[in-house]
C-alpha cells in the first residue's frame, strides 16, 4: 500500500467536492447570460469529473500497490 497516492486520491476528491461547494454559491453572484452560464456550468462538472475519476484512480492504484 502506497500511503501517498492513496493520500493525494483523498486530496483530489475533496478537492473537488470543495470545488462543487464553492461554485454553489458564487454562481448566483455571476451576471451571465442563461449559455454562458450553462457552459461554466458545464466546464465545472468537466472539472471536478475529472478530479474525482483522478482521486479514485489515485486511491485505487495505491491501495494495490
Amino acid at each position: 500500500m502506497n500511503v501517498e497516492l492513496v493520500a493525494f486520491g483523498v486530496m483530489s476528491i475533496a478537492v473537488g467536492v470543495g470545488l462543487l461547494s464553492g461554485v454553489r454559491y458564487l454562481y448566483p453572484r455571476l451576471d451571465l447570460t442563461e449559455g454562458s452560464l450553462a457552459s461554466v456550468r458545464l466546464l465545472t462538472a468537466l472539472i471536478v469529473g475529472v478530479l474525482f475519476l483522478l482521486g479514485v484512480g489515485l486511491i485505487a492504484v495505491g491501495i494495490l500497490i
